[in-house]
């Protein structure tokens, strides 16, 4: 990357990407009876090819139209100064293996990132296919509901079979590899309130707190990012999905006060929280019309 002047190197790559790349777990989809049937399969065994991310399949949430859709892609560490790169190469390579298990010209209809919009997008934006909404909750690839339910041209009953019971071996066997970075992560996102200490962390994790600090020092990362990662997250969900008053996510996110959240938001998305639930409410009400 740093010998490229290509800012958007990561979509460059992801275009000449070819959906066998993803290997056992890609095979296994394309063979599956039906599109959802295929998609779980990626939810389940994507992370043997690409242990950055995890997907998960969303529908009915008020943030889609009626009649959506979408993936949703989450990292399992802080992308921090490549995160641009990583998800939307990540989103440009699934949405081809989307279309390559419907054997179909398009997927997606629309991609949402966090990030703000790139300069020099509209000319990025023409060769993808889909537009892309900008500075939205989460990571997502929306596509049309009822393509859950159409068959798969390759569905391979027997072969299918064949390979789930390999996916399924291998991710046993990789499932001895799991990180205290990547542990933290998952309780943080399963806590209700992100409130918890890493002290409160390290003990579910049966470690102290002095040797969880010292291993996620060697990972590259501390407690405070891992957390600002999920409270990040949780807040860009929370003030574009729901009613709460920005005091009570404050409070749910682990903020003393809203003054505190209000500063930190800033820093992560460059707006307030009650900005960026305006700008959100506003781009949502404007795609239903």
């Amino acid at each position: 990357m740093e010998q490229s002047s290509d800012r958007h190197a990561g979509i460059t790559l992801a275009q000449r990407f070819q959906p066998t790349y993803i290997g056992l777990p890609a095979y296994t989809a394309m063979n599956a009876a039906r599109f959802d049937c295929g998609l779980d399969v990626l939810k389940r065994f994507f992370f043997l090819n690409f242990p950055a991310f995890e997907l998960d399949l969303v529908r009915g949430e008020t943030a889609l139209h009626a009649g959506e859709a979408a993936i949703r892609l989450r990292s399992k560490f802080p992308f921090e100064d490549i995160e641009y790169f990583g998800f939307s190469s990540a989103i440009v390579a699934i949405n081809g293996l989307l279309k390559a298990m419907l054997r179909a010209e398009h997927a997606a209809i629309r991609a949402e990132m966090t990030v703000a919009q790139p300069p020099d997008w509209a000319a990025v934006e023409a060769g993808l296919g889909f537009p892309v909404r900008f500075e939205a909750a989460e990571y997502r690839i929306v596509f049309p509901e009822a393509l859950l339910d159409r068959p798969l041209p390759g569905s391979d009953p027997i072969n299918h079979v064949r390979l789930l019971g390999l996916c399924e071996q291998f991710a046993g066997e990789m499932a001895f590899e799991t990180t205290p970075l990547t542990q933290v992560i998952a309780i943080l996102e399963s806590a209700p309130s992100l409130t918890m200490s890493l002290s409160d962390v390290a003990a579910k994790m049966g470690q102290s707190e002095r040797g969880l600090r010292r291993q996620l020092d060697r990972s590259g990362t501390s407690y405070r990012k891992l957390a600002d990662q999920v409270r990040e997250t949780r807040a860009r969900a929370l003030l574009s999905g729901s009613t709460q008053p920005v005091k009570a996510i404050a409070g749910a996110l682990g903020f003393e006060a809203s003054s505190n959240f209000a500063r930190s938001f800033k820093r992560w998305t460059g707006l307030t929280p009650l900005a960026y639930r305006e700008r959100a409410w506003a781009r949502d009400n404007a795609g239903r019309k």
